[in-house]
């Protein structure tokens, strides 16, 4: 029997260790309606579920006609149960049990999914139009995740873990992640480990990070796209974080090539927003590798759509529907 083709109006929730971006969307993934709110990840989930319940209300009050809701989540997720079983970066949220929570509160059918999953799903369907079968998704924020499509599909694995390529040991006995491990890539291309290297450069040699410390007087509050500007202004020390940042993301890109023989690897989140930095140093990895079939034939992309989180999160919510 043909599965029937999704339609309607689903929302997607893609939920950060500082920010939510809730999306009203179509099946095809244009957006109708969206809002961002603080995540406020202190003040607990049951919280989180009764301001994003608000928005969502404020919307069908409107006349939108909402039929699904999808809600992707940082962290180790079980998408069967809609719980969030761990998570480094939404400390107090484990074991919450988001899909009931937010089926009380709204009377709808709500799927919970890994965030990454959710980003690369939407990277899939919207950039690139489900055309190759075999995808490798990686999104760069305040963490690093990643998202597997395996044969057109969504693959999580046997416990709905697979895909955590932030988790992954880039160098052993290395930086702290805030996982507990040490040396995850997550430690040095998520935003808090690319500060911490950057920090650091300046304080060995503070003479190469002049302009660094013009633009951003006071360190503490150094982002990724200070790092950025500052790099396109000539800071070495700038430069050389990213250089090793994009260095180390190729060693957990080639072992994800390797393993999976990809057709695309596409890149996602914030920090990717840093461009031929990151990606430059990121090419000269993989361009190195001796066994050339795999990475020969593996094209890598940044996304351009900085919403595919939550259009992610609806769209799979739309095919759970049309089951």
């Amino acid at each position: 029997m043909p599965t029937a083709k999704p339609s309607g109006i689903a929302v997607g929730v893609d939920v950060g260790g500082t920010n939510t971006k809730i999306a009203a969307v179509t099946p095809t993934g244009k957006i109708l309606r969206e809002q961002s709110l603080p995540s406020e990840v202190a003040a607990g989930p049951a919280k989180f579920v009764e301001r994003v319940s608000a928005v969502i209300t404020s919307w069908r009050k409107e006349g939108l006609k909402v039929q699904a809701l999808g809600l992707g989540l940082a962290g180790d997720v079980d998408s069967a149960a809609g719980t969030l079983r761990f998570t480094p970066n939404l400390r107090g949220w484990d074991g919450f049990k988001f899909r009931d929570a937010l089926a009380r509160k709204l009377k709808l059918k709500a799927v919970v999914e890994n965030d990454a999953n959710a980003a690369v799903w939407g990277g899939f369907v919207v950039e690139l139009k489900r055309k190759p079968k075999h995808v490798v998704g990686i999104t760069l924020g305040t963490g690093v995740g990643g998202g597997l499509v395996l044969d057109g599909k969504l693959f999580r694995g046997a416990t709905g873990s697979a895909g955590e390529i932030g988790h992954n040991t880039v160098e052993s006995g290395g930086a702290i992640c805030n996982c507990g491990s040490r040396g995850c890539l997550e430690a040095y291309a998520g935003s808090y480990g690319i500060v911490r290297l950057a920090r650091e450069a300046v304080e060995k040699d503070p003479a190469h990070g002049s302009v660094l410390k013009r633009i951003c007087p006071d360190l503490s509050k150094l982002s990724p796209r200070d790092l950025s500007t500052a790099a396109e202004q000539g800071d070495e020390a700038a430069r050389q974080v990213w250089d090793r940042v994009g260095s180390l993301l190729g060693v957990g890109i080639s072992n994800l090539v390797l393993i999976l023989n990809p057709e695309c690897i596409l890149i996602l989140g914030g920090v990717s927003r840093a461009g031929h930095w990151i990606i430059d140093p990121l090419k000269s990895v993989l361009s190195a590798k001796p066994f050339r079939t795999p990475f020969s034939a593996v094209e890598l992309r940044l996304a351009d759509n900085p919403n595919a989180g939550c259009v992610g999160a609806g769209l799979l919510a739309f095919e759970k529907e049309s089951r």
